[in-house]
């Protein structure tokens, strides 16, 4: 792995810093404030071909890799968490429709996603869910006829209400349990889907977040995702994506919190002319936080080169990235005294993203789980990214 990046990365990095202080950054205390997601800002990003990064150019994508994707993702990050986080669900639905759709979806979906027409939503989590969820799973879709009935509840989805695609967890056999779990590619304005509320977050405010319920609702059967009873394959592939990225949004929140401490300590006067940035307490945590940061993002850049399907430290960086996004947001509060507990501070923000950030899945212990199996050699049956995926 070269860390050096190449002229075209640092192409796609300058350009994404730029969209990214242009139109997301004058935006982003107002969005989060408000939770108003920012439908102008994703026509921006899909123009600047950033949605088409990781589907093959065939499919309308440009083709690109994780690598660059994780790149664009730190620069969005520092200007607001909430828009890369909605990238990032809108990617799983792309490779989930890549890896394990049909010819037929892929040529339906994918170039709409790649262009921004439409955007995706993963749809896994249920009210009484948990760390069981598998064999919790209450939302259940019966083949009759031509069509697929569903019936049940999704809470929790990141872009719930503004995506056009949902990509949803459903029991189509009882008696397999985890093995009898599928995934349907739902339409938003299918009969028999609605949507319930929006949660008001602490953090990440801008992701919408929300409730779907399935009444009686309708799903043609060409819209099984892959094979039926075989869901388990798309959950670990995309949670292997979510996992290759999450270091990625963490070192560009690190990145804002660290920039702004900069910015707070060289300004904020104490004694006469000297500032907080004249004294060995403060720069000791400034190195830290810089230090931590830059463990952030060769923990996104390693991430993105696995060395095989089966590599622990995706998932290890994950959980790890959470962990340490939360020192450098903390210290960031810190260094800004009570300015850092005030709405409108900067770092205020960036520590509820962070906090919120910490509990999106996959969640720490499946995480854990899933590196503990790599590590042991037990089979994941099958290991994330099966049956192939983008570089």
């Amino acid at each position: 792995m070269d860390l050096q990046l190449s002229e075209e990365q640092e192409m796609i990095k300058k350009m994404v810093k730029e969209l990214a202080a242009k139109e997301i950054t004058p935006i982003a205390e107002e969005i989060d404030k408000t939770g108003r997601f920012p439908r102008e800002v994703f026509k921006k990003i899909a123009d600047a071909g950033l949605l088409g990064m990781l589907i093959p150019i065939p499919f309308g994508g440009t083709g690109g890799e994780k690598y660059n994707y994780s790149l664009a993702l730190e620069e969005i990050a520092v200007a607001s968490a909430s828009v890369a986080w909605c990238l990032a669900a809108n990617a799983d639905v792309a490779f989930a429709i890549l890896v394990f759709g049909n010819d037929e979806q892929r040529k339906k979906y994918l170039p709409a996603l790649a262009k921004g027409k439409i955007l995706g939503a993963m749809a896994n989590t249920e009210p009484a869910g948990g760390a069981n969820w598998m064999v919790t799973l209450q939302t259940k879709a019966e083949l009759i006829g031509e069509e697929y009935i569903v019936n049940g509840s999704k809470c929790f989805v990141s872009n719930a209400g503004e995506a056009e695609i949902y990509v949803v967890t459903v029991r189509t056999d009882p008696a397999k349990g985890p093995m009898g779990i599928s995934t349907l590619i739902i339409e938003k304005d299918t009969t028999g889907f609605s949507f319930g509320k929006l949660e008001d977050k602490l953090g990440l405010r801008a992701d919408p977040t929300g409730e779907l319920i399935f009444e009686d609702c309708r799903v043609p059967k060409e819209n099984m995702l892959g094979q039926v009873d075989n869901g388990m394959s798309t959950l670990q592939a995309t949670g292997a994506l979510d996992c290759a990225l999450q270091p990625g949004i963490a070192a560009g929140i690190a990145r804002a919190a660290l920039e702004a401490s900069v910015d707070y300590i060289k300004q904020r006067t104490v004694v006469g002319s000297k500032t907080l940035a004249h004294f060995d307490a403060v720069q000791c945590s400034i190195a830290d936080m810089a230090e931590v940061t830059e463990m952030l993002r060769l923990l996104s850049y390693r991430s993105a080169f696995p060395a095989g399907q089966l590599d622990p430290l995706i998932f290890m960086g994950a959980t790890l990235s959470k962990n340490l996004l939360m020192d450098i947001a903390n210290k960031a509060v810190e260094l800004h005294g009570g300015y850092g507990c005030t709405k409108g501070s900067p770092v205020e923000r960036y520590f509820r993203d962070a906090k919120t950030f910490s509990l999106v899945p996959p969640t720490a212990d499946f995480i854990r789980a899933a590196a503990g199996k790599m590590l042991l050699g037990i089979p994941m049956a099958p290991p994330p990214g099966a049956g192939g995926s983008p570089k």
